[in-house]
């Protein structure tokens, strides 16, 4: 099982994705970090996520940034650290985490709901016959002083897609509508090209994001055990009844579960 979950590594997803055009499009630049990379994309872009290949649910990640006199970096919440250059960034960066393989991404510029930027879950589930379906989409709001939207570790909570749009970026009802039709479309396009991944999923949690401008943006395809108490949280528990129906559907029928 180590082995193959081993393929789930962020690298090897983001060079995946990228071969298919239209998927392509809505990825953030992304390299291995090293301290070349390191500082070609703080002079490109000025802000930074570095994030640990093999680790996921937000564990370690670290947001980096340039600043006129110096570096800043904060891992997962809290205050943020000082580095004079990118050298000194780039080693602290690696004394202050885990011995493992980091990608560096391009800081996304995302919606805010009162100063704390939200990403979004959307389940994709097989059934009992192995087709796939679309169960539901929670936003996942970061906690106070938090890079990250993981809600257990960064202190954050959940609220509907519908109030999220509304509050951020102020839409209406119809501009919400589409925003979620092409949330679901992306996902049905990011499953279906997975199937030609070497890894068997049956059950999907893909965090999208998007930005100031509306510009939707792929943050992680977790194709493994996603959380499914997240749509319990939301007031309105149909996603979380769809989610556990399509689950039971599934296991009564297949017994392969990666």
């Amino acid at each position: 099982m180590q082995s193959k979950l081993a393929r789930l590594a962020k690298w090897n997803l983001h060079r995946f994705y990228s071969r298919y055009p239209d998927i392509a499009i809505y990825l953030p630049p992304t390299m291995i970090f090293n301290p070349s990379t390191l500082s070609i994309f703080l002079k490109k872009y000025n802000s930074v996520y570095i994030k640990a290949n093999t680790q996921h649910t937000g564990k370690g990640i670290i947001k980096a940034w340039r600043t006129a006199k110096h570096y800043k970096f904060v891992r997962v919440r809290g205050k943020a650290n000082l580095a004079s250059t990118p050298s000194e960034l780039y080693h602290k960066i690696l004394s202050s985490g885990s011995k493992t393989t980091y990608i560096i991404q391009k800081t996304i510029d995302l919606a805010q709901i009162n100063g704390r930027p939200f990403d979004i879950r959307v389940m994709m589930m097989r059934d009992g016959k192995c087709k796939w379906h679309y169960a539901g989409m929670v936003v996942k709001v970061a906690g106070e002083q938090s890079i990250v939207s993981n809600v257990q570790r960064g202190g954050g909570y959940v609220m509907s897609i519908e109030d999220a749009l509304t509050q951020s970026l102020h839409f209406d009802k119809r501009q919400i509508e589409k925003m979620k039709k092409d949330l679901i479309l992306l996902c049905s396009k990011i499953i279906r090209y997975s199937e030609e991944f070497p890894f068997y999923s049956y059950q999907s949690g893909i965090d999208l994001a998007v930005d100031k401008e509306g510009r939707i943006w792929i943050i992680e395809v977790n194709l493994h055990n996603p959380s499914h108490g997240l749509f319990n949280k939301l007031k309105n528990k149909t996603f979380f009844q769809r989610i556990r129906f399509l689950f039971a559907d599934y296991r009564k029928h297949n017994k392969r579960l990666i």
